[in-house]
């Protein structure tokens, strides 16, 4: 049928997939232009799948960072590796993001067999960490191994190749309406965004180990408020760690507490009273009743 000379609309899924701490948020947010995945200097930050959406006039693309791909040693991380394999088969266009200066990401890129059906792209992410005949070089070597159908070098954190690699997503789309509304930003409820940006902030204030041993619950969420009122819990799974995110006399907790309302007001543009709390959920990252109860999906089998 002649569709007068306009071109056909595409939409899609495209799933960023890699290790752990190779830049897949900070590329999710540089693509889509909006901070929807929580960044920190750790790896495992992200638990579960974030979706962002980015639309034009000609095309909708649905991001879905997915947490590292990692051998899990518990159910949380069973958890985690089931939203990465899931986010991957069900996407049109699979990104494969690699940190170019971290030999074990080159590595398992080089054995990592992506799943029938989805368009494949490399991405050589941080490539400000090697020089270019490096870049080159490493980029040649993926080329001619015709296991991807293009390799694209970004620095997430500044932008660099961002367009390159968008134009490789979208024109690899498939014909299709739009999946969404194009006015929406993300699929998520704005609840969940909330307790990832508190979560964020735990991981920058909060040492070694105890960040991987605490969930966020959004108790409250009150929309017609003004200030808008959330309260939320910080849960840990033993009493020690509930003191040590508390703090001597309260200050740990507290700074939490003012970092996280700056982070979700600035998120949600409208001034928050947040009213935070910390309690014990013994084991909840083993326990999956728990972990259903904090939002996790529970993997079968």
């Amino acid at each position: 049928m002649d569709d007068g000379g306009q071109a056909e609309y595409r939409a899609g899924f495209v799933a960023l997939v890699g290790l752990p701490n190779v830049g897949k948020s900070t590329l999710a947010n540089a693509l889509t232009g909006q901070p929807l995945s929580i960044v920190t200097a750790r790896p495992q930050t992200t638990r579960q799948r974030v979706t962002a959406i980015y639309s034009t006039d000609t095309h909708q693309a649905v991001f879905v960072d997915t947490p590292g791909l990692l051998e899990p040693r518990y159910l949380l991380q069973q958890s985690m590796q089931s939203e990465a394999r899931t986010g991957a088969v069900d996407a049109d266009v699979l990104v494969y993001v690699v940190d170019v200066g971290y030999e074990r990401s080159l590595e398992h890129a080089a054995e990592y067999s992506p799943p029938p059906g989805p368009r494949t792209l490399l991405c050589l992410n941080k490539a400000d960490r090697v020089d270019a005949d490096t870049l080159a070089a490493v980029a040649g070597r993926f080329e001619a191994s015709g296991d991807w159908e293009a390799v694209v070098s970004t620095t997430a954190t500044s932008g660099k190749g961002r367009e390159e690699l968008l134009d490789a997503i979208l024109e690899r789309l498939p014909e299709s309406p739009p999946l969404y509304p194009p006015e929406d930003l993300a699929t998520a409820p704005v609840r969940f965004f909330v307790a990832e940006r508190i979560r964020e902030v735990c991981f920058e204030e909060l040492d070694e180990e105890l960040p991987y041993s605490l969930a966020i619950g959004i108790e409250e969420y009150r929309e017609g408020s003004e200030p808008l009122y959330i309260a939320a819990t910080i849960y840990v799974e033993r009493k020690s760690q509930k003191g040590m995110v508390i703090g001597k006399g309260g200050r740990t907790v507290r700074q939490i507490g003012v970092r996280s309302r700056q982070s979700i007001e600035a998120f949600v543009e409208s001034r928050v009273y947040l009213d935070l709390r910390v309690k014990v959920l013994a084991n909840w990252r083993k326990n999956p009743g728990k972990l259903k109860l904090l939002g996790y999906p529970v993997p079968h089998g």
